[in-house]
């Protein structure tokens, strides 16, 4: 080979060269030069459903944090929170800034049911892609459907249809009492419970609504203590401050023992168990997730989450958990490209995975399906948990919302 050939065949090896290397520069700068992904996490961290709004952000953080360490697909990932009060008007306002002014590409939130309601024809018109981690109005996922709104929780009517059928159909109680809040949320789940229990066998219902955060819970007791002879089982549709204190107070006034104490999990959260004590053992209650669950991937989630925050976790540190997973499910199978919202959203319709509370979808009205579990109240290892003692893995059966 003569110099000019070697010259040449020199001159064009370095050339490749050069180009790769300019090739995998320009691949580096353009991830590292990437914007981040923005999640606006608006919840309520103030008013009566603080706990409830702090718990979600925990889970939230634990995916994203510590799971995801804050990036999906190369692309950095940024949670900007807010905080609601529980005001619907608020709420509207702080959407519109997560929007507006921060350019949230994707929204996790709220746990009120006003609050959904208030800000859902915003993000609708807006096209703002939307995760409700708990509020439970069946309107959002129903009649008011939108292709941008997701609940990875449970509805109201969805959440109370497995235990209003199982009070009646399993343990056989026919006069029941139900103890609901007295708002849109509580009248809906108590609603939907009622439905199935009378459905399933049950005779009679007496209701008692009391406001949103009580805490004196001594007036609405009263009047199941005055028909305790009339009734087979109680029924509490509880969260919030009032849960605990309706725990004290019906041990307080002699029912424990007398007359069974059911409800909804959340009356029996396990934050409020460290509250209450004694007073709830034996309580038996239906939700979707219970930190005692025994499988291997609530094991999981229950040691890392210990690990993080040096305590065992909640359902509401539950449902933060699968809204941020959902959307992080569907964010890692575009890619992180979340500006084609039309494969995101997609992707999002298409989510599956194994949760700790375990299988997880979303159905056709973008709505959570999600297993049942049946707990009870017990001492186990020093401590009080809900121990699983059923489970209804098919809720849909039960809940059959009006088509879109």
């Amino acid at each position: 080979m003569d110099a000019k050939n070697r010259v040449s065949l020199w001159t064009g090896r370095v050339g490749l060269v050069v180009l790769a290397f300019l090739l995998l520069t320009s691949a580096a700068l353009a991830q590292t030069s990437k914007e981040p992904i923005k999640i606006g996490v608006l919840n309520e961290l103030t008013g009566p459903l603080a706990v409830n709004g702090s718990e979600v952000n925990e889970g939230i953080k634990l995916y994203w944090q510590d799971e995801m360490a804050n990036q999906v697909a190369g692309r950095p990932v940024r949670l900007i929170v807010e905080d609601s009060e529980g005001k619907p008007d608020v709420g509207l306002t702080k959407a519109r800034k997560l929007v507006e002014r921060d350019g949230a590409h994707l929204i996790l939130g709220p746990v009120s049911s006003a609050v959904a309601a208030a800000f859902r024809d915003y993000l609708h018109e807006r096209k703002v892609p939307t995760i409700i981690t708990q509020a439970t109005a069946n309107q959002l996922t129903a009649e008011r459907a939108s292709p941008f709104v997701f609940r990875s929780a449970m509805s109201s009517y969805q959440q109370e249809a497995a235990g209003g059928w199982y009070v009646s159909a399993k343990l056989g109680y026919k006069r029941i009492a139900v103890v609901a809040l007295d708002y849109v949320a509580g009248h809906e789940q108590a609603d939907g419970f009622v439905k199935t229990f009378m459905e399933g066998g049950g005779q009679s219902v007496e209701k008692v609504l009391m406001p949103l955060g009580a805490i004196d819970v001594a007036p609405y007791i009263t009047r199941i203590h005055s028909k305790a002879s009339e009734l087979d089982a109680v029924v509490g549709i509880l969260w919030g401050p009032s849960a605990p204190q309706w725990m004290k107070a019906w041990d307080e006034y002699g029912l424990k023992g007398k007359l069974p104490l059911l409800g909804l999990g959340e009356l029996v959260n396990e934050t409020y168990l460290r509250q209450v004590g004694d007073a709830a053992i034996g309580i038996v209650s239906w939700l979707s997730y219970s930190p005692a669950l025994d499988t291997p991937e609530n094991k999981r989630f229950v040691q890392v989450f210990k690990k993080k925050y040096g305590k065992d976790p909640v359902y509401n540190n539950h449902l933060g958990y699968l809204a941020a997973k959902a959307g992080g499910e569907a964010l890692r199978a575009v890619n992180g490209n979340v500006e084609d919202q039309a494969r995101y959203l997609e992707a999002l319709r298409k989510v599956r995975f194994e949760a700790p509370g375990g299988a997880f979808r979303f159905d056709d009205k973008q709505n959570a399906v999600i297993p049942t579990y049946i707990r009870r109240v017990e001492p186990v290892g020093g401590k009080l948990q809900n121990s699983v003692i059923d489970a209804v893995l098919d809720v849909d059966q039960f809940w059959k919302p009006p088509k879109r």
